[in-house]
C-alpha cells in the first residue's frame, strides 16, 4: 500500500471521528441560541436572528473563510507549478493541505462555539446547494471520456470546454467545499452530521491531488454516490414529506445510467443493478409509504428525473458555455494547451 493510499484511510478515519465528536460537542460546549421559526424551503433554520447578528459575529465566520480558502488555493497552485508526478507520494503541497484542514477544522468548531453564525447569514441558502451541484457536473464531463455519459456511451463535447475543465476544476471544487464548510455551523443535527462527514472526505481528496488516489475509479465514484447518501438523508430527516424519495431516486438514477459503468462491472453485473433500481423505483412510486397500490403516487414517478434533468442539461450547457470562454485569446492558449496535453 502507498503512502497516499495510507493517508487516505487515516483521512476517512479522522474523518468519522470529527463528525462524530460533533454530538458531544453540540452537548457540552456549544450553548445555541434560540432560533426562529422556519419560513420554508429558502430560509435556513441554522443561524442567529438578525438582531443578533452584528460585525462581530460575521468577522468571526466571513475572515476564517477567507483565510482558509486563500490558503487552499496558494497550495493548490503550488503543488500544480512544483511538477509533481502522479504517483503513490505526497510533496510538502499535499501535507500543507491536510494540515489546513485540521487547523480549519479546530477553528471551525471554536467559532460556532464563542458566535454560532456561518456565512449562511449573509448569503442565499441556495448557493451552498448549487455550488455542490455544479462541482458533480464538472465531474460528470471530465469522467465522460473513461465511462460515458448515457449507459456507457460517451458524448461528443467541445475538447477546449474539457481541457478548462480539467485545468480549472481543482480551484472551483476547492471554493465549493470551503464555502459549504464555513456556510454551515457545527451542529448536531444528522443533516449536518453526515454533510461535515461529506465535507471532510472532499477535502481529503483536494488534499491528495496528484497522487494515485485522487483519480481512484471506486474512490472517486464513492465520493459521487456519497452525495446519494446525503441529500436523501437531509430530506428524509428535514421535510415530513415523502421527498426524499425523490434525492434518492433521481441520484440513484445517475449511479445507473453513468456512474456504474466506470467501474468495470460486467454486464451481468449492471443488469442486475439495474434491475433492482427498476424494482426500488416501482415499490417507492407505488405502494410507498401506505403499503397498498396508489395511483396518486405513481403519477409522481416523473419525479425521478428531475435530479437527472437538471445535472446533464447542465453538462452541455457548461459545455458550451465553456467553449465560448475558450475563444477569448488568452484563454485560447491554455485550452490549446490543454488539449495537447
Amino acid at each position: 500500500m502507498t503512502r497516499a493510499w495510507k493517508v487516505l484511510w487515516w483521512v476517512v478515519a479522522a474523518a468519522a471521528a470529527v463528525a462524530a465528536f460533533i454530538p458531544v460537542f453540540d452537548t457540552y460546549l456549544l450553548h445555541a441560541p434560540t432560533l426562529l421559526p422556519d419560513l420554508g424551503a429558502s430560509w435556513y433554520y441554522w443561524k442567529l436572528p438578525p438582531d443578533q447578528a452584528s460585525a462581530v459575529t460575521r468577522a468571526s465566520v466571513w475572515i476564517p473563510y477567507l483565510v482558509h480558502q486563500v490558503l487552499l488555493w496558494y497550495f493548490i497552485y503550488k503543488l500544480r507549478v512544483s511538477g509533481k508526478r502522479w504517483d503513490g507520494s505526497l510533496s510538502r503541497w499535499n501535507w500543507a493541505m491536510i494540515g489546513l484542514t485540521a487547523f480549519m477544522t479546530v477553528a471551525h468548531f471554536v467559532q460556532t462555539a464563542l458566535f454560532y453564525d456561518g456565512l449562511a447569514q449573509d448569503v442565499s441558502v441556495w448557493s451552498s446547494q448549487y455550488s455542490v451541484i455544479v462541482m458533480l457536473v464538472f465531474v460528470l464531463m471530465m469522467r465522460n471520456a473513461d465511462r460515458g455519459l448515457f449507459f456507457g456511451k460517451k458524448v461528443k463535447l467541445p475538447r477546449s470546454s474539457l481541457a478548462l475543465t480539467r485545468r480549472w476544476h481543482g480551484f472551483y471544487i476547492a471554493w465549493a467545499t470551503t464555502y459549504t464548510f464555513w456556510f454551515h455551523p457545527v451542529v448536531n443535527e444528522w443533516a449536518h452530521v453526515i454533510g461535515f462527514f461529506y465535507m471532510f472526505l472532499l477535502f481529503g481528496e483536494i488534499s491528495l491531488t496528484r497522487t494515485s488516489v485522487h483519480m481512484n475509479k471506486y474512490w472517486t465514484t464513492a465520493l459521487e454516490v456519497l452525495v446519494l447518501i446525503h441529500g436523501t438523508t437531509v430530506a428524509l430527516l428535514t421535510q415530513d414529506t415523502t421527498l426524499w424519495t425523490m434525492f434518492f431516486t433521481g441520484f440513484l438514477t445517475i449511479f445507473i445510467v453513468t456512474q456504474i459503468y466506470g467501474l468495470g462491472l460486467s454486464k451481468t453485473a449492471i443488469r442486475v443493478a439495474s434491475a433492482a433500481y427498476l424494482a426500488a423505483v416501482l415499490y417507492l412510486y407505488t405502494f410507498y409509504p401506505s403499503g397498498s397500490f396508489s395511483t396518486e403516487r405513481l403519477a409522481n414517478i416523473h419525479q425521478i428525473t428531475w435530479i437527472p434533468t437538471v445535472e446533464y442539461a447542465l453538462v452541455f450547457v457548461f459545455a458550451g458555455v465553456l467553449w465560448a470562454v475558450s475563444l477569448l485569446p488568452p484563454i485560447g492558449k491554455v485550452a490549446k494547451a490543454g488539449r495537447q496535453a
